[in-house]
């Protein structure tokens, strides 16, 4: 009876150490949840990379079958209309061509805007190289969202350029995902275009440092919710959403919240395998007759290694094992030497 319960001991430290991970994915019910401030709810959905998609060439990504793709479809220019690497031409007078470099600010936009109305931004694009260029401009996802003044730039050595682009919020509330790409360099676009006559207002921001999610780790938010108009209680449907700036949905959830002033709460999510990219977090507070989106932006990285500190933990809990089996070798010792005494006697 004692060695059961020794064995039960050492099966109850041990398990403590097994870890599963859990991963699954909810397209959208909803949970009744009565929530008040400051409410912190852990591992609210975990993620799973929805199937493959055929790559796009010409969208700034370089995707399954490229060798390049640097933001448009056009052959000669190192990269060809199917994103394959063209190989160098006939040189003249023995020197290679330098690469033209280009730096672009921003890098990424996220706007708030009202349905039917539309925002101006300006983009700084400078030639960091020694030779002059000519440099693309287009949009992917954007369509009818986006007003761009020019299709390509020429830039001498050194020189910088202001370009303005309109963002436009169409008859359609939500959020809307895109990519503006100059040059080969892709600015992520995140469009949050809610209802003219709003009577909520919602906010998520990201807490990781830095907006930076180590792969298989928790995204963490805070959301705030704040109603605009006279005080009533009323339901909303918070629809959460995490896509990449290509338009790719990745996780949905939906909650509703019975909500009559003021509330601001964190949600965790937990990414699973998410692939190692940008994306963005969205959050759509939905009431009758409107919406009220906003988003925010975040990158998985690769795991950092700890290489120290895991062999520190692996040499303790190899040296707790040790110690355990030791104690019941001699526990079990004690008890034979103990019967065979009574047995002498």
């Amino acid at each position: 009876m004692k060695r059961l319960l020794l064995i039960a001991l050492l099966f109850s430290i041990l398990i403590p150490f097994v870890n599963a991970d859990v991963t699954s994915q909810d397209s959208g019910g909803n949970e009744e949840i009565s929530i008040g401030s400051d409410r912190y709810i852990e591992g609210f959905f975990f993620g799973i990379p929805s199937p493959t998609v055929a790559a796009v060439c010409g969208n700034g990504v370089i995707e399954t079958g490229e060798e390049c793709d640097d933001g448009n479809v056009v052959d000669g220019d190192g990269c060809s209309s199917t994103c394959q690497t063209e190989a160098e031409g006939p040189g003249g007078g023995g020197g290679g061509a330098e690469e033209a470099l280009i730096t672009v600010s921003p890098t990424e936009f996220n706007i708030n805007l009202a349905v039917n109305t539309n925002v101006d931004r300006t983009i700084t694009i400078k030639n960091i190289g020694t030779n002059s260029m000519t440099v693309s401009i287009n949009q992917t996802g954007l369509d009818t969202n986006v007003i761009l003044p020019v299709s390509s730039l020429t830039l001498s050595p050194g020189e910088v350029k202001n370009i303005t682009v309109t963002f436009v919020g169409r008859s359609k509330e939500g959020i809307i995902t895109g990519t503006l790409n100059i040059g080969g360099i892709v600015i992520g676009v995140s469009l949050n275009v809610r209802s003219k006559l709003l009577l909520f207002d919602s906010n998520i921001i990201v807490l990781n440092e830095d907006y930076l999610v180590e792969q298989g780790d928790r995204l963490r938010t805070q959301v705030t919710l704040v109603p605009m108009g006279e005080k009533e209680r009323m339901d909303v449907t918070l629809n959460y959403v995490i896509k990449d700036y290509q338009g790719k949905i990745y996780l949905t959830k939906s909650e509703t919240l019975l909500i009559d002033e003021k509330i601001d709460f964190k949600r965790n999510f937990a990414t699973g395998s998410l692939p190692i990219q940008k994306y963005i977090v969205g959050l759509e507070l939905v009431y009758p007759n409107g919406v009220a989106p906003s988003s925010a932006h975040f990158e998985v990285i690769e795991k950092k290694r700890a290489p120290f500190l895991g062999r520190l933990i692996f040499w303790l809990i190899l040296l707790i094992l040790l110690v355990l089996i030791i104690l019941i070798l001699l526990l079990i010792k004690r008890e034979r030497d103990k019967k065979k005494k009574e047995e002498i006697k």
